[in-house]
Order: C-alpha cells, then structure tokens, then sequence
C-alpha cells in the first residue's frame, strides 16, 4: 500500500453504539479509498467495541488497523499509541462518538496542501444538544499566529 493522504486515529473506549457511524463515516470519505486509512485503538473495552472494530479490519485489511490494549484511563495513551503506526501524511483525531462530513477529510487536506499547513481545525457542528466553540469558525484563516 502507498502512503496515505491521511491517517484517521480513533481512541475507542466502550464506545458502542456510535462506533459504528464514526467508522463508516471515514470509510465513506469522498477522498479516494487508498488515500485514508484508519487506526483505531480499542482502550480496554468492556462493551463489544473492540469486536466492531476487529469486524471493520475484516472488511477492509488494507484500510483499518486495530490495536486491542489495557485501559489507560484516558485519550491520551491510544492517540499515542496511534500517530506510532499512523502511515500518512496527515493524522485527523476523531472521537469515537462522532462523525465526520462525507468531504471533511477532503477540504481539510486542500487547505493544508495549499497553504503548507501543520495543523487544520475543521469545523464543528454540534448534535444531540451539544455545542462546540465556534468563534474559530467564524472566517477561514490560512495563516494562525498559534
């Protein structure tokens, strides 16, 4: 396999029943497919999270890759454990409980390539009662004073 566009690492932790729809939604992205991959960590699940992600590793070997490892109590450690084996030129954290927009990866990853960015924050829309900040959101701006 060539490297990818993007790696897409998601930290999963008894994440059922949401799994399911942020792992879709990166396989459904409008990149082509040889251009993401996905990195899922299963953080010592107790609830058929890790099963998910083993049953989408079987259905696309040269797209998802799991690794299965003891509850480390936090996002941090499988993140980690992701940007390791993370093969593209991109990495996108996603939350297990979220999705992404069919072209998110797509626009994102033009935004870096045209402007040589390291870093992107794509926009969030929030669901179920949620609210994100937005006041980062408010005009596009190729270049941040981080």
């Amino acid at each position: 396999m060539e490297q990818p566009h993007v790696t897409v690492v998601i930290a999963a932790y008894n994440a059922m029943p949401y799994l399911t729809r942020c792992v879709d939604s990166v396989l459904g992205q409008s990149l082509a497919p040889e251009a993401v991959e996905v990195v899922a960590v299963d953080d010592g699940s107790t609830d058929g999270t890790g099963a998910e992600l083993d049953r989408f590793a079987r259905l696309h070997p040269e797209r998802v890759r799991v690794v299965h490892q003891e509850n480390s109590g936090g996002p941090a450690a499988p993140r980690n454990t992701g940007i390791g084996l993370a093969r593209g030129r991109y990495v996108f954290f996603l939350d297990a409980d979220d999705y992404l927009g069919p072209e998110a990866l797509e626009r994102m990853a033009a935004m870096a390539d045209e402007n040589g960015s390291d870093v992107v924050v794509g926009k969030l829309v929030g669901v179920g009662g949620r609210t994100p900040p937005t006041s980062m959101f408010r005009r596009d701006q190729p270049d941040a004073d981080l």
